[in-house]
């Protein structure tokens, strides 16, 4: 959703360092740098836990942006062979590798908590509106929702509340 050149340079314009994934682009300028990275060697190599990190990093222009970004390539290796790779898109050219790997992880966790919590708490499973623009309301005012109740849970009440249900409950 946000690997475009205008939430790009908006965040350039706004002086934010931009963390975007990569997961299935066309943009002509992401394929060619992913092609040229690919045949570069690692420039830092870690481990996290069980899983050997190797990351890969190219500078580029991308189409549409007038700064220089930075691509990098996070490849995973597990003990038992299991692979997986994690393509990044950044504005920010001081930022270690590993802290940017920190940054996708924790991404992950936030991301899949929204939407788990969405999936069983807000009825995410089923969309009144089919429009595309209004299925994306829909679904950024529940995220926005969700992280309100999720801020006040976590730093308003003293004692922590597991359920959301009981939340809910407790609030009417």
């Amino acid at each position: 959703m946000a690997c475009n050149s205008p939430f790009i340079n908006e965040c350039i314009n706004l002086n934010v360092d931009a963390v975007v994934r990569i997961k299935k682009s066309h943009i002509k300028s992401i394929i060619k740098v992913k092609k040229l990275t690919n045949k570069k060697k690692y420039t830092k190599k870690w481990y996290d836990g069980t899983k050997r990190i190797k990351a890969y990093e190219s500078l580029f222009y991308m189409d549409g942006v007038e700064k220089q970004l930075r691509y990098i390539k996070f490849k995973k290796k597990s003990r038992n062979g299991e692979r997986s790779q994690v393509l990044i898109v950044t504005t920010s050219m001081t930022l270690g590798v590993k802290t940017l790997y920190k940054i996708m992880k924790a991404r992950w966790n936030l991301e899949n908590r929204v939407f788990n919590n969405l999936k069983n708490n807000a009825n995410l499973n089923h969309c009144f509106v089919h429009g595309g623009i209004a299925v994306e309301a829909v679904l950024y005012l529940m995220f926005i929702a969700s992280n309100l109740l999720n801020l006040f849970k976590e730093r308003r009440l003293k004692n922590h509340i597991p359920n959301q249900t009981e939340l809910v409950r407790l609030l009417f």
